[in-house]
């Protein structure tokens, strides 16, 4: 039962981050190699990597 709720989990953060993609919302990449929407990572006070307007990463 917990993996279902874990993979229900991940399927949420995979879609909410690839809405973000699609609606030109800011997403960085952190030192750890995650893809977080920016505001989550300020939130949680990690930086990242972020790629310039018009590139793909």
């Amino acid at each position: 039962m917990d993996n279902n709720v874990n993979n229900d989990a991940v399927a949420a953060r995979r879609r909410a981050l690839a809405e973000a993609l699609r609606t030109g919302e800011p997403v960085v990449v952190t030192a750890s190699g995650e893809v977080e929407k920016k505001e989550d990572a300020v939130d949680q006070g990690l930086s990242g990597i972020q790629v310039p307007d018009g590139k793909l990463a």
